[in-house]
């Protein structure tokens, strides 16, 4: 993932007040594109404060980042909402040693640190370790090392005013984490911290409705972060299957409309062992969720919209079908087809490229969103015919992000987030797609590429299934 951010710069600027980003070791590569599509949220697009500087030791995959924020309070809304981060920290000090973590904090201003140690603020010190365990023993020998910091406040370890943190990090004895990221411990002032107790509630091993290809609850909430759905957005899903996106979309406020080829999917559910049908409205309903606007059988080659019909969407977001185990399918039409029971009836269905579905899927959505609106989906990838300039582009979209979540050696896909910054213009977006020419990508014969039988000569692989420069770690880029 290339590292771009706003200001063009890894430097802070000297407004607002720097924060250290401390992340879970898990999808690494969603991790600041999630931060930063919920900095644009909590401003409404208008915040121009934050910036990001690379980690002491300049390792992209280290969980450690610092971030300019304007406040405390934008702080404690993004972290609210991330999936990925434990927490910021108002950070006091850092250093290698005892000696550098002591000089930091005693050279980090006093008129910063006075309003948190007084003794009518309550406070607990969390002493955290990453690549490592901390052990009760060495974590009150922490505590007594830190004695030098002049706190009045009482001690409270059940929900205290103020939690102070002390991260110590040192991954190398820890098999599997990456060396790179080099020993080194923080101390600072907790600033909101994330939010993963929701994928609890969510969990798909608790759900009434599910499918082969339900999404998991953790990608389902960081996708709808990244389309910066909100209270009142109004968010569509074309491939809706069991819902899942459309729950996470719900929970955070939206209202939500989905749409899948499979009518058996939106309308038939289940049957559970007591005879009870489970679908996709039972899913809300026991949530508690406010169920979706509609559920339409329709598919994104003939999107269920009237052609005059444009910026009515706040964000698109979806999973399109890949074709692995089984290719997409569009509707197909038969003229003379007489349709006897259209309750039992199934519409016949067509081979959907890749390709094809992903310009269709650009056109409605530049159509639909409004300006600034969102469109997420997920985009097969595998090493071998992976080419950046192959993400499909329309006239009307800004691409934002593009994180790849890797799913075996054969192959991964890649979450992109685009962003509407132009009023669609359907003769424009046609010149576009015909200068373009034929949509079929490379990733079309994804099923060949993952089931293809590998060589081997002498019990060695002749073509390798990893891809170039990946790095290795414990927890993956997945």
């Amino acid at each position: 993932m290339t590292l771009q951010r706003a200001g063009g710069s890894e430097e802070c600027s000297t407004s607002g007040r720097e924060y250290l980003a401390y992340f879970l070791h898990r999808h690494l590569d969603f991790r600041l594109p999630e931060i930063d599509s919920l900095i644009e949220l909590a401003g409404q697009g208008k915040l121009t404060q934050s910036r990001w500087r690379q980690p002491y030791g300049k390792h992209f995959y280290s969980p450690f980042w610092y971030l300019q924020l304007p406040s405390d309070a934008v702080a404690q809304e993004v972290a609210a909402r991330s999936i990925l981060l434990k927490g910021f920290l108002d950070l006091w000090g850092e250093g290698e040693t005892w000696e550098e973590l002591e000089a930091s904090i005693r050279a980090f201003p006093e008129e910063l640190k006075q309003p948190w140690l007084q003794p009518h603020l309550s406070m607990k010190v969390i002493v955290d370790g990453w690549g490592r365990v901390i052990s009760l023993e060495e974590q009150i020998k922490c505590h007594d090392r830190l004695e030098f910091i002049p706190f009045q406040n009482p001690v409270k370890l059940a929900d205290p005013d103020i939690t102070f943190r002390l991260i110590i990090a040192n991954c190398y004895s820890n098999h599997g984490m990456p060396d790179t990221v080099p020993a080194r411990m923080y101390f600072g002032r907790e600033v909101g911290h994330g939010n993963r107790r929701v994928l609890s509630t969510y969990s798909l091993s608790k759900r009434v409705y599910l499918g082969p290809t339900s999404m998991d609850t953790e990608i389902a909430f960081i996708m709808c972060n990244q389309g910066k759905v909100r209270k009142g957005s109004f968010v569509f899903d074309p491939f809706a299957g069991t819902g899942s996106i459309l729950v996470a979309a719900a929970h955070l406020g939206a209202v939500t409309l989905g749409a899948d080829i499979d009518i058996r999917v939106l309308r038939d559910g289940k049957v559970d062992s007591s005879g009870k049908v489970a679908d996709n409205w039972a899913n809300f309903e026991d949530y508690g969720l406010p169920r979706p606007a509609g559920l339409i059988r329709a598919d994104a080659h003939r999107p269920p919209f009237r052609d005059d019909l444009h910026e009515i969407l706040d964000a698109v977001v979806c999973d399109p079908p890949y074709g692995v185990r089984a290719g997409g399918r569009k509707s197909q039409s038969k003229p003379d087809l007489q349709v006897r029971d259209r309750t039992t009836h199934i519409t016949s269905t067509a081979p959907y490229s890749m390709g094809e579905c992903l310009r269709d899927l650009l056109d409605v959505s530049a159509r639909l969103l409004r300006m600034g609106g969102r469109l997420v989906y997920f985009l097969p990838a595998a090493p071998e015919v992976y080419r950046e300039e192959e993400i499909p582009q329309h006239p009307s979209l800004r691409l934002v992000a593009n994180s790849e979540q890797v799913l075996n050696a054969r192959y991964s896909r890649r979450l992109i987030t685009m962003e509407k910054v132009l009023a669609y213009d359907r003769e424009g977006a046609a010149a576009f797609h015909a200068e373009q020419g034929d949509p079929r990508m490379a990733i079309d014969d994804i099923p060949a590429i993952v089931y293809e039988p590998r060589q081997y000569v002498n019990g060695k692989l002749v073509v390798s299934d990893k891809p170039p420069n990946r790095p290795k770690y414990r927890s993956k880029l997945c």
